[in-house]
This record gives C-alpha cells, sequence and structure tokens, in this order.
C-alpha cells in the first residue's frame, strides 16, 4: 500500500505565511526522502489560518524543489476556475517536471464556511455545486484534446498540448463526488481527514459498486500526529488542537472548558496520534476498513519540523513491519 502526503499550508500560532510556505517546501523534500508516493497541497480562501491559496503556483515551487516524488493538487477547487485555465496550468506543469503531475478536483469553493461574499468574491456561479459534473467533463476533454466536432471549442488548441496530460482525480467525502468518480472512471480520493464518519462510509462503497472502468482506486486521508511516544504523540496533537480552539473561541475561554472542546476536536477530527508502531497499526486498520489502495497522511501539526517529524516516524516504523 502507498503512502502519500496532504499539506495544507497551515499557518500556526507566532508564523508568518511567509514561513509556513516554505515549511511546505521542507515537508515535500522529507517526503521525497523518505519514500512516499505523492505530495499534494490545497486551494483555501479567505482562511487566515492557512497560506495555500494557490495549488498550481505552490506546486511549481515544490516540483522544482524535487526530483521523484509526485506531487499534485489535493484539491483545485473547480468551480472557481475555467477548466480550459486550470488544463492549461497543469499541462504547463506536467510538461517541465517529467510528467509526475497530478490534479485532482473538488467542488467547494475553499472557504471554511458556505459564504455568499466568498462566492461573489471568486466569481462562482449559483449553481457551481450543481455543475462540477459537467466542469470535470470539461476538464477531462481539454486534457485529452477529445471535444466532439461540432463543439464550439473543439477548434480551440489547449496551449500546451502536451501528449501526456496530468492523471484526474476526484475529491469528495460524499456519495455524490464518489458517484461522480465512478462514473468517469475516475480515481477517488475520500476525505476521511475532514471528520468523516467512523463507520465504513457509504461514499466508499458506493464508489467501487458503480465504478465504470477497467479498475477502481480510492485514495483515503487521514490526520496524522506521529511520535516517539503514544504519550509525546498525544501531547502534540493536544497542543495543536489547544491553539486550534483558542483562535477560534478567543482567549478568555476557561480552561477547562479549552482542554473538553480541545479533545471533542480531535475525535470529531479522527486523527490518528501515537508511536510508531501505533500509528502504523491503525493506518492499516483504517485502509482496510475502507479499502483503501492508497492512505494520504494529513500531518497534523502546525509547523514544518512537527509534520516532518511524523513523517520520518511513519516511514521508519514501515521500513520496521517490512
Amino acid at each position: 500500500m502507498e503512502l502519500s502526503v496532504l499539506d495544507l499550508a497551515v499557518v500556526g500560532p507566532g508564523r508568518t505565511p511567509e514561513q509556513s510556505l516554505r515549511d511546505v517546501v521542507e515537508v515535500a523534500r522529507t517526503a521525497e526522502q523518505h519514500g512516499y508516493h505523492r505530495f499534494w497541497v490545497a486551494e483555501h480562501h479567505a482562511a487566515p489560518a492557512t497560506a495555500g491559496s494557490s495549488p498550481a503556483v505552490l506546486l511549481a515551487y515544490i516540483a522544482a524543489a524535487t526530483t521523484s516524488l509526485r506531487v499534485g493538487s489535493g484539491g483545485v477547487m473547480l468551480p472557481n476556475h475555467a477548466p480550459l485555465v486550470v488544463a492549461e496550468q497543469f499541462a504547463v506543469l506536467q510538461a517541465l517536471h517529467n510528467g509526475r503531475v497530478d490534479l485532482g478536483v473538488g467542488r467547494s469553493s475553499g472557504g471554511n464556511t458556505a459564504s455568499t461574499a466568498l462566492d461573489r468574491a471568486l466569481r462562482r456561479s449559483p449553481r457551481a455545486t450543481a455543475d462540477f459534473p459537467e466542469l470535470i467533463d470539461e476538464l477531462a476533454r481539454w486534457l485529452h484534446h477529445s471535444f466532439a466536432e461540432d463543439h464550439e471549442f473543439a477548434a480551440l488548441p489547449m496551449s500546451p498540448r502536451i501528449s501526456a496530460p496530468p492523471e484526474l482525480f476526484v475529491l469528495g467525502a460524499s456519495e455524490n463526488g464518489a458517484r461522480i468518480a465512478a462514473e468517469r472512471g475516475l480515481p477517488f480520493v475520500y476525505g476521511h481527514h475532514l471528520g468523516a464518519t467512523k463507520a465504513r462510509p457509504a461514499s466508499v462503497d458506493r464508489y467501487r459498486s458503480a465504478f465504470q472502468g477497467e479498475t477502481p482506486y480510492l485514495i483515503a486521508s487521514v490526520n496524522v500526529v506521529c511520535a516517539d511516544t503514544d504519550e509525546l504523540a498525544e501531547d502534540e496533537a493536544m497542543a495543536v488542537a489547544l491553539s486550534e480552539v483558542q483562535r477560534r473561541e478567543g482567549a478568555d475561554v476557561l480552561e477547562t472548558r479549552l482542554r473538553h472542546l480541545a479533545g471533542q476536536a480531535l475525535d470529531d477530527a479522527q486523527v490518528i496520534r501515537g508511536g510508531p508502531e501505533t500509528v502504523m497499526r491503525e493506518i492499516h486498520a483504517l485502509a482496510d476498513r475502507l479499502g483503501a489502495d492508497e492512505m494520504m497522511l494529513v500531518p497534523f501539526e502546525h509547523t514544518g519540523i512537527g509534520r516532518s517529524r511524523t513523517l520520518r516516524s511513519v516511514a521508519r516504523a514501515r521500513l520496521a513491519v517490512g
């Protein structure tokens, strides 16, 4: 089973966006050095706690700083962009970086909460979510030069028009996302790190049962903190959760309530945390429960040093168990 990484470009307490973006590049280097398969970055807007608003721009820097690691978007929020623009951006990345670029797409705005103002700022259509399947189809046709001869876009040359476009992935946590991926024979990335159900989700079963193509491929993302011992990992995870709750609730929250909310946040986000053996055991158990072909780790720390530590610890544990 392949292990990959999703980095959310978190801006932790006392950190600047500039430092946080440089952290992402260093974490990508760590991932490459320790044998991870992919390294993806997300798209978030109007979200001060994250710096990753432009996956294509950030990926260009990450790809230039690595040599063999697959790099990609987890994901580009497709209703925010014209499919032609996305196709051309990722074709440029694919052409420059030896065909190791992935294009994961989702349908949300990338904001922390639903916001009419954000939708207007992004020029999102009121039908953005409903139009997502058609946007994916258009994006795929740009990538593969497959418009029907009588289509209005058939005569438009995408630039650059490369022979091997990036692979397309559908991101989601619902049955709708799973169905969209399955009907198009595309890999599906199930967003377990978003705090999805602890039971086997219906979206996973829907994806496999409805798949139209040769072989379904399921990636599942999961929040992870790995340290030398279970106790240290629990302390690290709690420190992150405490700072997140304090940022949300304000500085005057009572300590007992703060810790209660932080513990609840860790449970809601289903953070796998512990020493290397504990974490590897839980990753494999989750993969088995979901039937995942690949697990995408989301290091649940505010600093590049912490995220890199988690990736190194997991990699060492994986080597130890063969």
